[in-house]
């Protein structure tokens, strides 16, 4: 079966045509194998492979390496997601920078597995976020550029989902090969290398872009980072609402460990256990909740009620969190925060990017503007923490640092509401 979802001479003049399950289920498996290539190593692998090296001086390298990979990423998506949106191949302009893009991976991948040092791990980490981020950037722009507007929503859901499940599955390879890291990083690779070929077969109608289109300068460099918000206003405020709902997403991944230690004050004994069900009982309800958030966004066309009531959820479960002194509430706090928030949101910010994109030549470059709202939190909110942990006395602040996260995300109400051009 082919995706056959218009001509190249019509790819932006007509709206696409409903696209089958085959395509629909091969699409997701192809986002599946790209996410946890990448978002493997960044929770589990690199770590380990980084202890291997240098384990005296393990936790700042580690820092520096995420820190590294972090800013890599922020970069690479959105100037990845220009040069696809300016690609004027004969073979389109998505599926040339999906083949570039797992070819560096690969490279990547096989640098940190070879590797004997920092520096040489740095590198391969540093080619490996560039190159899969290049590959996102293209594959993620499958949505706005074939799938009709009635099925963005679920399609674009599908990537959340697999986000969602890409650690939980990706787990199983360290534990069956626990000694082996090329396995550990090349298995998830191969994964991904395998489904985008079958999408790649199925997606053979990659329009390239226009002629017309004026040579790549530095302000053109430059404006792969950048919305301005007089030519997309309801863009510019998505993504504003976005960046408050990930400030308080943000907080939680990065303190779950710590709170488990200093807030619920967990025994040294069951803290990797009870660090497994923090993770792996959320995780599954974010794969459960990701596609239910896309096929309401579809069925209602609510985008702005299916994200206000999200951040409603985040901000609940982030309070439960702060005022938890046991296993159990703080359990209940993560399942609403990193589960049913999290998936909620991975399962509609997609669909709703696309309906306040005004410019589809440069939907790329927008989505991974969007990628940029959705994890700078995770960057910066670490750096401004310490400032709140260490008010009053009596150790960490975590309530009031957890209470300032939770309203933060409820910030995200005010762009939202602003928005015009979707309910």
């Amino acid at each position: 079966m082919s995706a056959s979802l218009s001509t190249p001479e019509t790819a932006t003049a007509t709206a696409p045509k409903p696209v089958g399950p085959l395509f629909i289920s091969v699409y997701a498996l192809a986002m599946f194998g790209i996410w946890m290539s990448i978002m493997l190593p960044a929770s589990v692998t690199l770590a380990l492979r980084i202890s291997e090296i240098n384990p005296e001086g393990k936790t700042t390298s580690y820092s520096i390496a995420a820190g590294i990979g972090t800013l890599t990423a922020l970069l690479a998506n959105p100037f990845f997601g220009r040069l696809s949106d300016r690609t004027r191949s004969r073979f389109g302009r998505r599926r040339p920078w999906i083949v570039v893009g797992l070819a560096g991976t690969i490279v990547g991948a096989a640098i940190i597995g070879l590797s004997d040092s920092i520096p040489l791990l740095l590198l391969g980490w540093i080619v490996m976020q560039a190159f899969v981020n290049a590959a996102s950037a293209a594959a993620l722009a499958i949505v706005p550029d074939h799938i009709p507007a009635r099925q963005q929503g679920l399609v674009g859901s599908l990537s959340g989902t697999a986000s969602a499940a890409a650690v939980v599955v990706g787990v199983f390879f360290v534990q069956w090969f626990p000694s082996n890291i090329l396995a550990q990083f090349g298995l998830p690779v191969l994964v991904a290398v395998v489904f985008s070929a079958l999408l790649l077969a199925l997606f053979r109608d990659d329009a390239p872009a226009d002629d017309d289109i004026e040579p790549f300068s530095f302000r053109e460099f430059l404006g792969s980072f950048y919305i301005n918000p007089r030519h997309s206003p309801d863009f510019a405020k998505f993504l504003a609402a976005l960046f408050l709902i990930g400030c308080g997403l943000g907080v939680i991944a990065t303190y779950t460990v710590y709170i488990l230690q200093d807030r619920i004050h967990a025994p040294e004994a069951e803290l990797p256990h009870l660090i497994t069900l923090a993770y792996v009982i959320p995780g599954i309800l974010a794969v459960i909740s990701a596609p239910i958030a896309g096929w309401m966004n579809d069925r209602t066309g609510r985008r702005k009620l299916v994200l206000g009531i999200d951040a409603v959820i985040v901000a609940a479960g982030i309070l439960v969190t702060a005022f938890a002194e046991s296993v159990p509430m703080f359990l209940l706090g993560m399942c609403l925060v990193a589960g049913i928030g999290t998936g909620v949101l991975y399962g509609s910010y997609i669909g709703f990017a696309v309906a306040t994109m005004n410019d589809p030549a440069t939907s790329a470059r927008d989505l991974g503007v969007t990628n940029i709202a959705i994890t700078l939190p995770y960057s910066i909110m670490p750096f401004a923490a310490p400032l709140l942990l260490g008010i009053g006395k009596g150790g960490p602040n975590y309530p009031l640092l957890l209470i300032l996260s939770a309203a933060l995300t409820l910030c995200g109400f005010v762009p939202l509401l602003a928005i015009r051009s979707t309910h």
